[in-house]
């Protein structure tokens, strides 16, 4: 509060309200921030799991073509 006095003393109103749209400003950035890495750490886990699954999928593909190559004779 005695900040606020203080800037009103310096700035009158129009300081007050540039000090109060600065932490207005300031907490938006702040939750902008937390947002961001909050959806890239949940991008980074979708990432890994369509990596795993295409991992797993190439490998299945491979011992099926293994296969048919051995059932159909090695053609």
């Amino acid at each position: 509060m005695d900040l606020i006095q203080y800037i009103g003393s310096i700035g009158g109103i129009a300081g007050v309200l540039a000090f109060l749209i600065f932490l207005a400003y300031r907490n938006a950035i702040i939750q902008i921030r937390e947002d961001r890495k909050f959806m890239e750490d949940r991008l980074t886990k979708i990432i890994e799991a369509d990596q795993e699954s295409r991992e797993a999928s190439t490998k299945i593909m491979t011992e099926l073509i293994i296969w048919l190559k051995a059932k159909n004779g090695g053609r």
